[in-house]
Protein backbone atom coordinates (compact mmCIF):
# COMPACT_ATOMS: atom_id res chain seq x y z
CA UNK A 1 0.00 0.00 0.00
CA UNK A 2 2.57 1.99 -0.29
CA UNK A 3 0.96 4.06 -3.46
CA UNK A 4 -1.26 5.33 -1.43
CA UNK A 5 0.70 6.55 1.15
CA UNK A 6 3.42 8.62 -1.47
CA UNK A 7 0.30 9.85 -3.15
CA UNK A 8 -1.48 11.27 -0.25
CA UNK A 9 2.07 12.82 0.95
CA UNK A 10 2.10 14.14 -2.28
CA UNK A 11 -1.05 15.79 -2.12
CA UNK A 12 -0.37 17.58 1.39
CA UNK A 13 3.39 18.06 0.19
CA UNK A 14 3.70 21.66 1.88
CA UNK A 15 6.65 22.66 -0.35
CA UNK A 16 4.29 23.03 -3.41
CA UNK A 17 1.45 24.90 -2.13
CA UNK A 18 0.24 25.86 -5.45
CA UNK A 19 -0.40 22.23 -5.99
CA UNK A 20 -2.16 21.85 -2.59
CA UNK A 21 -4.22 25.40 -3.79
CA UNK A 22 -5.44 23.33 -6.92
CA UNK A 23 -6.32 20.16 -5.10
CA UNK A 24 -8.76 22.00 -3.00
CA UNK A 25 -9.94 23.73 -5.81
CA UNK A 26 -10.65 20.53 -7.70
CA UNK A 27 -12.33 19.14 -4.12
CA UNK A 28 -14.69 22.17 -3.67
CA UNK A 29 -15.85 21.35 -7.75
CA UNK A 30 -16.59 18.05 -7.21
CA UNK A 31 -18.42 19.44 -3.78
CA UNK A 32 -20.75 22.27 -5.32
CA UNK A 33 -21.39 19.84 -8.51
CA UNK A 34 -22.44 16.91 -6.11
CA UNK A 35 -24.64 19.74 -4.07
CA UNK A 36 -26.27 21.20 -6.64
CA UNK A 37 -27.25 17.40 -7.93
CA UNK A 38 -28.80 16.30 -5.35
CA UNK A 39 -30.80 19.38 -4.48
CA UNK A 40 -32.09 19.57 -7.88
CA UNK A 41 -33.34 16.12 -7.70
CA UNK A 42 -34.60 16.11 -4.62
CA UNK A 43 -36.59 19.14 -4.85
CA UNK A 44 -37.84 17.72 -9.43
CA UNK A 45 -38.43 14.44 -7.22
CA UNK A 46 -40.88 16.26 -4.57
CA UNK A 47 -42.66 18.25 -6.90
CA UNK A 48 -42.97 14.53 -8.87
CA UNK A 49 -44.06 12.94 -5.39
CA UNK A 50 -46.50 16.07 -4.27
CA UNK A 51 -48.32 16.36 -7.63
CA UNK A 52 -49.18 12.75 -7.57
CA UNK A 53 -50.18 12.58 -4.15
CA UNK A 54 -52.47 15.87 -4.95
CA UNK A 55 -54.06 14.39 -7.98
CA UNK A 56 -54.46 11.27 -6.07
CA UNK A 57 -55.93 12.38 -3.01
CA UNK A 58 -58.73 14.59 -5.29
CA UNK A 59 -59.51 11.76 -7.92
CA UNK A 60 -59.54 8.24 -7.47
CA UNK A 61 -56.75 5.70 -8.63
CA UNK A 62 -59.33 4.18 -11.79
CA UNK A 63 -62.29 5.62 -13.33
CA UNK A 64 -64.62 3.33 -15.46
CA UNK A 65 -66.54 5.51 -17.80
CA UNK A 66 -68.94 5.03 -21.50
CA UNK A 67 -68.19 6.10 -24.08
CA UNK A 68 -71.24 7.66 -24.62
CA UNK A 69 -72.00 10.57 -22.05
CA UNK A 70 -75.16 10.50 -19.67
CA UNK A 71 -75.99 6.83 -20.62
CA UNK A 72 -74.35 4.97 -17.72
CA UNK A 73 -77.19 3.51 -15.92
CA UNK A 74 -75.75 -0.26 -14.87
CA UNK A 75 -72.98 1.50 -13.25
CA UNK A 76 -74.75 -0.20 -9.80
CA UNK A 77 -73.74 -3.71 -11.81
CA UNK A 78 -70.61 -2.53 -12.42
CA UNK A 79 -69.69 -1.77 -9.06
CA UNK A 80 -70.50 -5.20 -7.94
CA UNK A 81 -68.53 -7.05 -10.68
CA UNK A 82 -64.94 -4.28 -9.89
CA UNK A 83 -65.41 -5.71 -6.53
CA UNK A 84 -65.89 -9.41 -7.28
CA UNK A 85 -63.32 -9.03 -9.72
CA UNK A 86 -60.11 -8.60 -7.51
CA UNK A 87 -59.24 -8.20 -3.69
CA UNK A 88 -56.57 -5.24 -5.10
CA UNK A 89 -60.14 -3.12 -5.30
CA UNK A 90 -60.97 -1.27 -1.82
CA UNK A 91 -63.80 0.95 -2.65
CA UNK A 92 -65.68 1.95 -5.54
CA UNK A 93 -68.27 4.98 -6.27
CA UNK A 94 -70.51 6.14 -8.65
CA UNK A 95 -69.63 9.95 -9.48
CA UNK A 96 -71.03 12.93 -11.68
CA UNK A 97 -68.68 15.71 -13.05
CA UNK A 98 -69.76 18.60 -14.84
CA UNK A 99 -67.90 22.00 -15.93
CA UNK A 100 -70.18 24.75 -14.88
CA UNK A 101 -70.13 28.52 -13.54
CA UNK A 102 -70.41 29.61 -10.17
CA UNK A 103 -72.21 33.08 -9.33
CA UNK A 104 -72.78 34.89 -6.09
CA UNK A 105 -73.65 38.62 -6.16
CA UNK A 106 -72.08 40.19 -9.26
CA UNK A 107 -68.99 37.67 -8.95
CA UNK A 108 -68.83 35.02 -11.25
CA UNK A 109 -66.36 32.03 -11.86
CA UNK A 110 -65.80 29.16 -14.00
CA UNK A 111 -65.77 25.93 -12.04
CA UNK A 112 -65.79 22.04 -12.05
CA UNK A 113 -68.54 20.72 -9.97
CA UNK A 114 -68.53 16.43 -8.58
CA UNK A 115 -71.07 14.72 -7.80
CA UNK A 116 -70.09 12.12 -5.51
CA UNK A 117 -72.04 9.24 -2.78
CA UNK A 118 -71.12 11.16 0.33
CA UNK A 119 -70.93 7.87 2.42
CA UNK A 120 -68.43 6.02 0.23
CA UNK A 121 -66.02 9.20 -0.37
CA UNK A 122 -63.76 8.84 2.34
CA UNK A 123 -63.33 5.07 0.62
CA UNK A 124 -62.19 6.36 -2.66
CA UNK A 125 -60.10 8.91 -2.29
CA UNK A 126 -58.57 11.72 0.08
CA UNK A 127 -60.46 14.75 -0.60
CA UNK A 128 -62.67 14.18 2.79
CA UNK A 129 -59.25 14.79 5.11
CA UNK A 130 -59.17 18.04 3.49
CA UNK A 131 -62.00 19.16 4.28
CA UNK A 132 -61.41 22.17 7.07
CA UNK A 133 -63.02 21.34 10.58
CA UNK A 134 -61.59 20.59 14.08
CA UNK A 135 -61.26 16.51 13.72
CA UNK A 136 -62.26 13.40 11.54
CA UNK A 137 -65.73 13.12 13.84
CA UNK A 138 -66.91 16.85 12.69
CA UNK A 139 -65.43 15.74 8.85
CA UNK A 140 -67.28 12.86 8.84
CA UNK A 141 -70.74 14.75 10.25
CA UNK A 142 -70.15 17.26 7.34
CA UNK A 143 -69.93 14.20 5.56
CA UNK A 144 -73.70 13.60 6.54
CA UNK A 145 -75.03 16.66 6.19
CA UNK A 146 -74.04 16.77 1.96
CA UNK A 147 -76.70 14.48 1.68
CA UNK A 148 -79.50 15.36 -0.99
CA UNK A 149 -83.15 14.15 -1.10
CA UNK A 150 -84.31 15.24 -4.28
CA UNK A 151 -88.00 14.30 -3.15
CA UNK A 152 -88.03 17.15 -0.77
CA UNK A 153 -89.11 20.71 -2.49
CA UNK A 154 -87.17 23.21 -2.28
CA UNK A 155 -84.33 21.94 -0.68
CA UNK A 156 -81.35 23.84 -1.84
CA UNK A 157 -78.81 21.46 -1.84
CA UNK A 158 -75.37 21.42 -0.04
CA UNK A 159 -72.25 21.81 -1.62
CA UNK A 160 -68.50 21.74 -0.38
CA UNK A 161 -66.61 23.97 -1.79
CA UNK A 162 -61.81 25.09 -2.16
CA UNK A 163 -60.77 27.60 0.07
CA UNK A 164 -59.14 29.87 -2.78
CA UNK A 165 -61.98 29.59 -4.77
CA UNK A 166 -64.38 31.19 -1.47
CA UNK A 167 -62.05 33.73 -0.73
CA UNK A 168 -62.47 34.74 -4.49
CA UNK A 169 -65.61 34.87 -4.44
CA UNK A 170 -65.86 36.39 -0.66
CA UNK A 171 -68.23 33.83 -0.09
CA UNK A 172 -68.40 31.82 3.22
CA UNK A 173 -69.71 28.69 5.08
CA UNK A 174 -73.96 29.50 5.06
CA UNK A 175 -73.98 31.43 1.91
CA UNK A 176 -76.03 30.63 -0.71
CA UNK A 177 -74.44 30.90 -4.51
CA UNK A 178 -75.64 29.99 -8.13
CA UNK A 179 -74.73 27.07 -10.10
CA UNK A 180 -74.79 27.59 -13.94
CA UNK A 181 -74.63 25.04 -16.62
CA UNK A 182 -74.18 26.60 -20.31
CA UNK A 183 -76.45 23.07 -20.79
CA UNK A 184 -79.61 24.70 -22.28
CA UNK A 185 -83.12 23.20 -21.74
CA UNK A 186 -81.96 20.08 -20.79
CA UNK A 187 -85.22 17.81 -20.53
CA UNK A 188 -85.73 14.06 -20.12
CA UNK A 189 -84.48 11.60 -22.02
CA UNK A 190 -80.64 13.76 -22.27
CA UNK A 191 -82.44 15.97 -25.19
CA UNK A 192 -82.15 19.26 -25.26
CA UNK A 193 -85.60 21.64 -25.90
CA UNK A 194 -85.39 24.06 -27.92
CA UNK A 195 -88.36 26.11 -25.28
CA UNK A 196 -85.66 26.96 -23.25
CA UNK A 197 -83.11 28.98 -23.84
CA UNK A 198 -81.70 29.99 -21.07
CA UNK A 199 -78.88 28.76 -19.16
CA UNK A 200 -80.02 26.28 -16.10
CA UNK A 201 -79.39 27.37 -12.76
CA UNK A 202 -79.34 25.98 -8.81
CA UNK A 203 -79.45 27.44 -5.55
CA UNK A 204 -76.56 25.56 -3.56
CA UNK A 205 -75.52 26.42 0.08
CA UNK A 206 -71.85 26.04 1.03
CA UNK A 207 -71.78 23.66 4.37
CA UNK A 208 -67.94 23.34 4.59
CA UNK A 209 -64.30 24.17 2.89
CA UNK A 210 -61.51 22.28 1.86
CA UNK A 211 -58.05 22.86 1.33
CA UNK A 212 -55.96 20.68 -0.23
CA UNK A 213 -53.34 22.56 -1.10
CA UNK A 214 -53.10 22.52 -4.63
CA UNK A 215 -54.25 25.15 -6.44
CA UNK A 216 -56.08 24.22 -9.25
CA UNK A 217 -58.47 22.46 -7.35
CA UNK A 218 -59.24 24.49 -4.55
CA UNK A 219 -59.88 27.32 -7.08
CA UNK A 220 -62.44 25.72 -9.12
CA UNK A 221 -63.92 22.46 -7.94
CA UNK A 222 -66.83 22.08 -6.12
CA UNK A 223 -68.52 18.65 -4.21
CA UNK A 224 -71.85 17.71 -3.88
CA UNK A 225 -73.89 14.57 -3.52
CA UNK A 226 -74.41 13.22 -6.89
CA UNK A 227 -78.16 12.86 -6.46
CA UNK A 228 -78.15 17.36 -6.76
CA UNK A 229 -76.84 16.86 -9.91
CA UNK A 230 -79.47 14.27 -11.36
CA UNK A 231 -82.31 16.57 -9.98
CA UNK A 232 -80.56 19.55 -11.75
CA UNK A 233 -80.03 17.99 -15.26
CA UNK A 234 -83.62 16.04 -14.90
CA UNK A 235 -81.70 12.52 -15.46
CA UNK A 236 -82.29 9.14 -14.26
CA UNK A 237 -80.20 6.97 -12.18
CA UNK A 238 -77.64 8.28 -14.36
CA UNK A 239 -74.16 8.67 -13.44
CA UNK A 240 -71.07 9.97 -15.60
CA UNK A 241 -68.41 7.11 -14.54
CA UNK A 242 -67.45 4.84 -10.97
CA UNK A 243 -64.47 5.57 -8.97
CA UNK A 244 -62.16 2.75 -7.68
CA UNK A 245 -59.56 2.77 -5.50
CA UNK A 246 -57.14 0.25 -5.66
CA UNK A 247 -54.51 -1.27 -2.67
CA UNK A 248 -51.36 -0.64 -4.48
CA UNK A 249 -51.34 2.50 -7.20
CA UNK A 250 -48.32 0.92 -9.15
CA UNK A 251 -50.28 -1.76 -10.42
CA UNK A 252 -53.34 0.11 -11.90
CA UNK A 253 -52.56 -0.41 -14.96
CA UNK A 254 -52.30 -3.93 -14.48
CA UNK A 255 -55.82 -3.90 -13.40
CA UNK A 256 -57.89 -1.49 -15.92
CA UNK A 257 -55.91 -4.08 -18.29
CA UNK A 258 -57.48 -7.05 -16.87
CA UNK A 259 -60.67 -5.79 -16.37
CA UNK A 260 -61.60 -4.08 -19.21
CA UNK A 261 -62.67 -6.97 -21.37
CA UNK A 262 -64.56 -8.35 -18.76
CA UNK A 263 -66.74 -5.18 -18.10
CA UNK A 264 -66.79 -4.83 -22.62
CA UNK A 265 -67.98 -9.09 -22.98
CA UNK A 266 -69.37 -8.03 -25.98
CA UNK A 267 -66.37 -8.23 -28.60
CA UNK A 268 -66.52 -5.39 -31.22
CA UNK A 269 -69.06 -3.91 -29.14
CA UNK A 270 -67.06 -2.01 -26.30
CA UNK A 271 -69.02 0.17 -23.98
CA UNK A 272 -67.13 1.29 -21.22
CA UNK A 273 -63.33 2.77 -21.17
CA UNK A 274 -61.09 2.14 -18.01
CA UNK A 275 -58.83 4.98 -17.13
CA UNK A 276 -56.17 4.57 -14.55
CA UNK A 277 -54.92 7.61 -12.85
CA UNK A 278 -51.42 7.60 -15.25
CA UNK A 279 -53.42 7.83 -18.17
CA UNK A 280 -55.59 10.88 -16.65
CA UNK A 281 -52.85 12.51 -15.67
CA UNK A 282 -49.93 11.47 -18.56
CA UNK A 283 -49.12 14.81 -19.93
CA UNK A 284 -48.24 16.43 -16.15
CA UNK A 285 -46.62 13.40 -15.19
CA UNK A 286 -44.44 12.95 -18.08
CA UNK A 287 -43.43 16.60 -18.29
CA UNK A 288 -42.30 16.40 -15.06
CA UNK A 289 -40.01 13.26 -15.60
CA UNK A 290 -38.86 15.05 -18.65
CA UNK A 291 -38.30 17.86 -16.04
CA UNK A 292 -36.19 15.68 -13.32
CA UNK A 293 -33.98 14.20 -16.09
CA UNK A 294 -33.25 17.62 -18.10
CA UNK A 295 -31.95 19.60 -14.91
CA UNK A 296 -29.88 16.07 -13.33
CA UNK A 297 -28.16 16.14 -16.48
CA UNK A 298 -27.49 19.52 -16.75
CA UNK A 299 -26.06 19.23 -13.09
CA UNK A 300 -24.07 16.43 -13.43
CA UNK A 301 -22.15 19.08 -16.33
CA UNK A 302 -20.71 20.84 -12.98
CA UNK A 303 -19.37 17.76 -12.21
CA UNK A 304 -17.70 16.66 -15.50
CA UNK A 305 -16.31 19.98 -15.35
CA UNK A 306 -15.14 19.19 -11.64
CA UNK A 307 -13.35 15.99 -13.16
CA UNK A 308 -11.35 17.99 -15.97
CA UNK A 309 -10.26 20.04 -12.72
CA UNK A 310 -8.82 16.90 -11.14
CA UNK A 311 -7.32 15.70 -14.67
CA UNK A 312 -5.20 19.03 -14.80
CA UNK A 313 -4.46 18.48 -10.97
CA UNK A 314 -2.72 15.53 -11.79
CA UNK A 315 -1.05 16.11 -14.82
CA UNK A 316 0.68 19.22 -13.27
CA UNK A 317 1.60 16.94 -10.17
CA UNK A 318 3.11 14.26 -12.99
CA UNK A 319 5.13 17.40 -14.26
CA UNK A 320 6.03 18.33 -10.92
CA UNK A 321 7.31 14.72 -9.47
CA UNK A 322 9.04 13.50 -12.74
CA UNK A 323 12.58 13.26 -10.40
CA UNK A 324 10.48 10.83 -8.12
CA UNK A 325 8.95 8.83 -10.89
CA UNK A 326 12.35 8.25 -12.14
CA UNK A 327 13.78 7.54 -8.51
CA UNK A 328 10.51 4.97 -7.93
CA UNK A 329 11.30 3.45 -11.90
CA UNK A 330 14.82 3.38 -10.38
CA UNK A 331 14.09 1.30 -7.79
CA UNK A 332 12.20 -1.04 -9.35
CA UNK A 333 8.63 0.46 -8.83
CA UNK A 334 6.57 -1.15 -11.73
CA UNK A 335 4.33 0.84 -14.28
CA UNK A 336 1.06 -0.48 -12.19
CA UNK A 337 2.52 0.92 -8.67
CA UNK A 338 3.24 3.84 -10.50
CA UNK A 339 -0.31 4.56 -12.34
CA UNK A 340 -1.94 3.52 -8.88
CA UNK A 341 0.03 5.74 -6.91
CA UNK A 342 -1.59 8.65 -9.50
CA UNK A 343 -5.30 7.24 -9.56
CA UNK A 344 -5.13 7.30 -5.53
CA UNK A 345 -4.36 10.71 -5.45
CA UNK A 346 -7.30 11.60 -8.07
CA UNK A 347 -9.91 9.04 -6.16
CA UNK A 348 -8.72 10.75 -3.06
CA UNK A 349 -9.65 14.48 -4.39
CA UNK A 350 -13.27 12.64 -5.73
CA UNK A 351 -14.32 10.75 -2.83
CA UNK A 352 -13.35 13.67 -0.53
CA UNK A 353 -15.31 16.22 -2.71
CA UNK A 354 -18.22 13.50 -3.11
CA UNK A 355 -18.37 12.93 0.63
CA UNK A 356 -18.58 16.81 0.92
CA UNK A 357 -21.12 17.24 -1.57
CA UNK A 358 -23.44 14.36 0.02
CA UNK A 359 -23.67 16.08 3.11
CA UNK A 360 -24.20 19.47 1.41
CA UNK A 361 -26.65 18.53 0.25
CA UNK A 362 -28.70 16.95 2.65
CA UNK A 363 -27.84 19.93 4.13
CA UNK A 364 -29.42 21.80 1.34
CA UNK A 365 -32.44 19.63 1.75
CA UNK A 366 -33.22 19.75 4.69
CA UNK A 367 -33.05 23.51 5.24
CA UNK A 368 -35.53 23.90 2.36
CA UNK A 369 -37.63 21.35 4.65
CA UNK A 370 -36.93 23.71 7.52
CA UNK A 371 -37.53 27.24 5.84
CA UNK A 372 -40.61 25.76 4.01
CA UNK A 373 -39.72 27.95 1.20
CA UNK A 374 -43.17 29.53 -0.07
CA UNK A 375 -43.69 29.49 -3.89
CA UNK A 376 -46.76 31.61 -5.54
CA UNK A 377 -49.51 29.08 -6.16
CA UNK A 378 -51.74 30.71 -9.43
CA UNK A 379 -47.87 29.63 -10.69
CA UNK A 380 -46.90 26.09 -9.52
CA UNK A 381 -50.37 25.13 -8.03
CA UNK A 382 -48.72 24.18 -4.86
CA UNK A 383 -48.01 26.89 -1.83
CA UNK A 384 -44.32 25.49 -0.70
CA UNK A 385 -41.55 23.98 -2.21
CA UNK A 386 -41.12 20.36 -2.30
CA UNK A 387 -37.89 18.23 -1.15
CA UNK A 388 -37.57 14.43 -1.53
CA UNK A 389 -34.33 12.85 -0.49
CA UNK A 390 -34.71 9.26 -1.75
CA UNK A 391 -31.65 7.09 -0.69
CA UNK A 392 -31.07 5.34 -3.84
CA UNK A 393 -30.72 8.51 -5.84
CA UNK A 394 -28.35 9.82 -3.04
CA UNK A 395 -26.31 6.37 -3.32
CA UNK A 396 -26.12 6.42 -7.03
CA UNK A 397 -25.11 9.97 -7.35
CA UNK A 398 -22.65 9.01 -4.90
CA UNK A 399 -21.23 6.58 -6.88
CA UNK A 400 -21.28 7.63 -10.19
CA UNK A 401 -19.18 10.55 -9.22
CA UNK A 402 -16.27 8.12 -7.70
CA UNK A 403 -16.98 6.34 -11.14
CA UNK A 404 -16.05 9.95 -13.09
CA UNK A 405 -13.50 10.57 -10.90
CA UNK A 406 -12.00 7.21 -11.73
CA UNK A 407 -12.29 7.65 -15.41
CA UNK A 408 -10.68 11.10 -15.33
CA UNK A 409 -7.46 9.80 -12.97
CA UNK A 410 -6.76 7.27 -15.97
CA UNK A 411 -5.10 9.58 -18.44
CA UNK A 412 -2.57 11.23 -16.34
CA UNK A 413 -1.41 7.82 -14.15
CA UNK A 414 -1.21 6.19 -17.64
CA UNK A 415 0.95 8.94 -18.65
CA UNK A 416 3.17 8.97 -15.36
CA UNK A 417 4.03 5.53 -16.56
CA UNK A 418 5.52 6.69 -20.08
CA UNK A 419 8.08 8.26 -18.42
CA UNK A 420 12.04 7.08 -18.92
CA UNK A 421 13.92 7.28 -15.60
CA UNK A 422 16.80 8.67 -18.01
CA UNK A 423 14.35 11.76 -19.01
CA UNK A 424 13.77 12.15 -14.93
CA UNK A 425 17.34 11.77 -14.02
CA UNK A 426 19.51 13.95 -16.81
CA UNK A 427 19.71 16.90 -15.17
CA UNK A 428 19.63 15.83 -11.43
Amino acid sequence: MFEYFIGLRYLLNRARASLSIISIISICGVFLGVTALISVISVTSGFEEVFRDKVLGVNSHVLVMTYKQDDFREYRDVQKTLEDFSPEIIETAPFIFHEMMIAIGSKVSGILIKGVEPETMMGVSDLAKYIIADDNEARKSLLDELHYVPSRDGEVPPVIIGRVLAEKLKAGIGDEVRVISPRRGIVGEHRYGPSQMDPTQKRFRIIALYDSGFYDYDNRLLICDYKALQDFFNLDDVVTGVEVRVKDINKTGELRDAVTPVLNNNPGLDRFKVIDWQDLNRNLFQSLHMQKITLAVIMLFIVLVASFNIVGTLIMMVLDKQRDISILKSMGASDGMIMRTFIYQGMFIGGLGTILGLLGGLGVCELLKLYDYELDSTVYLISTLPVKLELPVFAGVGLLTLFISFLATLYPSWWATQMSPVEGLRYE
